[in-house]
């Protein structure tokens, strides 16, 4: 294990020692983070050295995005007070105030969030693998407030700013466009030969093509499979009406691809996707381990299924009735009406499911995602795996990106409320991937 990880770890290492990120003035060592190029679920260390004894300072932190073709930009800040010899260290102080509190040492990370300047409806989405996202970090004497380092014309100079970078996609890690048949998507294998685990990754209702996950699993050790299913290329504009078939076939050529092991691949889908991907552990012969993500334990979130031109599955329809629209946004989790015939019978096949569930999510209730355990028969009850996370919400992604407790929806043309608070989502978001990357490493045939 630690040979495999030295050999993830080594084209970012590369990268680090050859060449610096910008002309930075003397000035810059005040801030120290190592590394400087990391991958974008690992931890740094970062210590600020040289400050004015007992010094109050903030510590900010600025990335850029686009949402919706529009630039915008993610920000968070924290209050310390420095040591008699004038260092902060993140690793072992407390901040006092900002976008987070106590001994926090990726808290500059995980507490982004829209800056107050701009839209705040917004979502941090990775959407270009290749390049690293990088963060800009910066020292200001006195405790200020995150506002007042974003409002137009109010004048603060850093005492010292640095750039870091954290990387999604390895320069060792192969990106390939997929386009088979109908299937469409990106397949991320990592260094080697292979034969690999393989995993197929679907996000959910916000459509288009994610890779973020696929490209960090492929970091991992993992082939990994971006699947989408709407939004993207030539597949359907929207969620409602899905080809079955489309999902069979993506199943059987990337489970017979000669870089994928060939004794079974694993599955990971969100929220619409994870109804989906629900039918797929059950259908397709080659899933022997699924992570499902606050997903429900029926075919639901309206999408119909089609198979050789037949309907296979009516999705459960929602109650508007019962998803009132708040200040926050729409919330569905109490619109969904279903029978408990309707529940997938995961358990006549041999197929693990890891089942996460956020207690917080405004969109899946809790409970939705624990009936299928409670139908499980004793005798296949260590086939499913449920975790609970108390106070996260709906959107559970890779650590260290930002909680997004609302955001605006195309398809029903509104904010949704995701749910979900910033620490416990933080904290949600770190056990759940390394959860996830355990449960396919123990239930999928390792790498030659």
């Amino acid at each position: 294990m630690a040979t495999r990880r030295l050999r993830q770890l080594q084209p970012i290492l590369h990268r680090c020692t050859q060449r610096p990120f910008f002309s930075q003035p003397a000035q810059s060592e005040l801030i120290q983070v190592t590394p400087k190029v990391s991958l974008f679920t690992d931890k740094v260390h970062i210590k600020v050295q040289g400050l004015p004894s007992k010094a109050k300072v903030t510590l900010h932190a600025m990335t850029e995005h686009e949402w919706r073709r529009k630039p915008a930009q993610f920000v968070s800040c924290s209050h310390y007070v420095a040591s008699h010899s004038g260092e902060v260290d993140l690793q072992k102080d407390a901040s006092v105030g900002g976008t987070y509190t106590g001994v926090e040492p990726m808290g500059l990370f995980w507490s982004m969030k829209p800056c107050p300047s701009g839209p705040l409806n917004i979502r941090m989405v990775v959407k270009n693998v290749e390049r690293p996202v990088l963060y800009k970090l910066s020292v200001y004497l006195g405790h200020l407030p995150l506002s007042d380092l974003h409002i137009k014309n109010t004048q603060h100079e850093p005492l010292s700013a640095l750039e870091v970078e954290r990387v999604v996609m390895p320069s060792n890690v192969r990106r390939i466009p997929v386009r088979e048949g109908t299937v469409r998507g990106t397949l991320f294998l990592p260094p080697g030969d292979g034969p690999f685990p393989g995993v197929i990754d679907m996000f959910g209702i916000a459509g288009g093509l994610m890779e973020i996950r696929a490209a960090l699993l492929a970091a991992n050790g993992f082939a990994a499979f971006a699947l989408p299913f709407f939004g993207y290329d030539d597949l359907p504009k929207t969620f409602t009406e899905q080809t079955f078939d489309y999902f069979e076939d993506a199943a059987t050529w990337f489970a017979s691809h000669p870089s994928i092991h060939p004794e079974g691949v694993g599955l990971i889908a969100i929220s619409g996707g994870a109804a989906v991907g629900l039918m797929m552990a059950w259908h397709c012969p080659q899933i022997r381990a699924f992570v499902r993500i606050n997903g429900p334990g029926f075919h639901g979130f309206m999408i119909n299924l089609h198979r050789k031109g037949m309907l296979l599955k009516k999705g459960v329809r929602l109650d508007m009735d019962k998803c009132p629209v708040t200040e926050e946004g729409q919330v569905m989790k109490d619109g969904w009406t279903f029978p408990e015939e309707d529940i997938i019978p995961l358990w006549e096949r041999d197929v693990h499911m890891l089942t996460l569930i956020s207690d917080d999510d405004g969109q899946n209730h809790p409970h939705v995602g624990d009936m299928p355990k409670k139908l499980y028969p004793e005798d296949r009850r260590h086939l499913i795996e449920v975790m609970h996370y108390p106070g996260a919400g709906h959107l559970l992604e890779p650590p260290y990106n930002p909680h997004c407790r609302t955001c605006y929806n195309p398809f029903f043309g509104q904010d949704l409320l995701w749910g979900g608070y910033v620490k416990e989502h933080a904290i949600a978001q770190e056990d759940s991937w390394q959860r996830i990357l355990n449960f396919m490493n123990k239930y999928l045939p390792s790498s030659s």
